[in-house]
């Protein structure tokens, strides 16, 4: 080797471009992905995509969205350019699809790229002929409203990764993979995919996820299990199967915010929710939303944004993972072969049937299994009629008990605060409801200067955009009513006293969701709607976990109120406790 000669040297640009593109672009599947996400981006309702020889001839997606202008569209297909996002603070909440501005760049780099689009409705559009990243041809075109981008030819000029492609088969199941990861996710869109002209699948708008599961994969392939937690800003939903002993494998979609995403770590839990409940499976699927505030999401650690980092990952996977244990402890307690033989039965629903189940397999459980059963019980009102109790006229016997006698007290799934009335009750009360009910009491008093305020030597300041400082200067007054002094500086409220049932960390966080309602100066019922919205914001909220003392004061404060608030849901109900055939108390 030669010392002074230099080795070290700049790569040509084109180059650049198509090892770049190689991050974002491996297959023909992650072009029709790229296109769709697009096309969502852009508002379509009505998605064409048009595949020829497999992916290799021709990848086409016809939408109806927004459009581009004469000059977004010159600029589309260059490097990191986007309308989606501005500053660097953008990045920290994406609510979209795309953000990086890459994917018509990196396609253009190893396939022959093909625009036409248009913003108006003068059916008058423009058309552009990309090759290697420059323009080599334009054209004014006449079409509607939307964009067509067709891809011919991919890797034509990298024929070194195309020798890298699986078969066509293979190749084209990865196609209608990304395809499907679209559409279960955007269901208010109506796509029609076609294969060599001829159109394979159509799926409509407007349809619920489950009619979409069981139009994809077919209604006999699964028998699916809701699944549905709320907690705090984290809201989750979808279905679960029932695994069973096919071969075939199943199908698993995890989604964050409408994006599908791979994680590890979340199906290791959601795998290991099966375990020690049910053995000897082979298949399982699942379908799981994941909906969280964009801030706590960051979508920028993958170069094909599969993957995301959680900030609340062990919350999330937790809860999840309870909640799957609960569900199908529920649905696989009662022997399969037992019930099986009482469905066949003229009996089968009878209570004395569904009693015999319900108590035979409950005896075989061990004490952390009955408290998980305790959750349950909810569930299985017809079975337990005979053990529930109406707790409409014995609120005073309650509270008589509570304030006289020392209680024993402990929680259920973060929910519920659980105790023993009498030796005879298990008293379950929702931890959220009972609290919310609590300080809508504490606030509707009527008694005037009844609240005693806790004063701050610095007062909290929460900062407020224009709309926010008006609507909190609207119900000033009222706020002071209650017990809340502040004053109003640069686009601030310094708040330096509050009543004392409310903790000061927690002022910023309730506010900021109040004030998400507007408020109208001297509206006659601004003062209901803010103690209403006060006491749901800062009640103890689900997934908390509370102490010995904390519960029993609950309990006390809760079974002392005058009035208990309509709900959907019993704030507390009563079970008897032979419900477990021996105390667990």
């Amino acid at each position: 080797m030669n010392k002074n000669q230099d080795y070290i040297k700049f790569l040509p640009k084109q180059l650049i471009n198509q090892i770049a593109a190689g991050e974002v672009i491996d297959r023909p599947a992650s072009v029709v992905r790229e296109l769709l996400e697009n096309s969502i981006d852009a508002n379509s309702n009505q998605i064409d995509i048009y595949i020829k020889n497999y992916g290799n001839s021709l990848i086409q997606v016809v939408d109806n969205g927004y459009g581009m202008s004469y000059n977004d569209a010159k600029n589309s297909f260059k490097q990191h350019t986007t309308s989606k996002i501005r500053t660097h603070q953008d990045i920290l909440k994406i609510t979209t699809k795309g953000f990086r501005g890459e994917a018509l760049a990196a396609i253009s780099a190893i396939g022959q790229l093909e625009i036409q689009t248009t913003n108006n409705n003068n059916f008058l559009g423009l058309e552009i002929i990309i090759e290697n990243g420059i323009i080599q041809k334009e054209n004014t075109i006449s079409m509607l409203k939307g964009t067509r981008v067709s891809v011919k030819n991919i890797f034509y000029n990298t024929p070194a990764r195309k020798k890298f492609l699986k078969s066509h088969s293979i190749e084209f199941n990865h196609i209608i993979y990304e395809l499907y990861k679209i559409v279960i996710a955007h269901r208010n869109i109506t796509y029609r995919f076609y294969h060599n002209d001829h159109i394979l699948l159509c799926f409509k708008n407007n349809i619920s996820l489950k009619e979409r599961i069981e139009e994809i994969f077919y209604k006999k392939t699964y028998k699916l299990i809701p699944i549905n937690i709320k907690n705090n800003n984290i809201f989750i939903n979808g279905f679960i199967s029932i695994p069973n002993l096919s071969k075939i494998k199943g199908h698993q979609f995890l989604f964050v915010n409408n994006r599908c995403i791979n994680n590890i770590f979340l199906h290791k839990i959601i795998i290991s929710a099966y375990k020690g409940i049910i053995k000897n499976f082979r298949s399982i699927s699942y379908f799981i939303f994941i909906y969280t505030n964009p801030i706590l999401i960051n979508c920028n650690i993958h170069p094909s944004k599969k993957e995301v980092a959680l900030e609340e990952l062990h919350i999330i996977s937790n809860l999840i993972n309870n909640k799957m244990k609960q569900l199908l402890y529920h649905k696989y307690i009662i022997n399969k072969e037992q019930k099986d033989k009482f469905e066949k039965s003229e009996n089968c629903h009878s209570m004395y049937y569904k009693e015999k189940i319900f108590f035979t397999s409950l005896k075989k459980l061990s004490d952390t299994e009955k408290i998980i059963h305790l959750q349950n019980c909810i569930h299985n009102v017809d079975i337990l009629d005979k053990y529930w109790i109406n707790n409409i006229n014995i609120m005073k016997q309650v509270s008589n008990y509570v304030l006289n006698y020392t209680i024993n007290t402990f929680q259920i799934n973060d929910k519920y605060v659980i105790f023993s009335w009498q030796n005879k009750y298990l008293i379950f009360v929702d931890q959220h409801k009972a609290h919310q009910n609590i300080l809508f009491e504490f606030f509707s008093s009527k008694q005037k200067n009844n609240f005693i305020s806790q004063t701050f030597l610095f007062p909290i300041q929460i900062n407020l955009l224009k709309q926010e400082y008006i609507s909190l200067s609207n119900i000033y007054h009222e706020l002071m009513e209650i017990g809340f002094h502040l004053y109003f500086l640069n686009n601030s409220a310094y708040f330096y006293a509050i009543p004392y049932k409310i903790h000061q960390n927690m002022i910023i966080n309730i506010f900021k969701k109040i004030l998400t309602y507007s408020f109208q100066k001297g509206n006659k019922n601004n003062k209901n709607m803010i103690i209403k919205y006060i006491s749901k914001f800062a009640a103890i909220q689900y997934g908390t976990l509370l102490n010995s003392y904390q519960m029993k004061s609950l309990i006390k404060d809760f079974f002392t109120c005058q009035n208990i608030i309509k709900s959907n849901y019993p704030i507390f109900f009563i079970l008897k406790k032979n419900i477990l055939q021996q105390t667990i108390i």
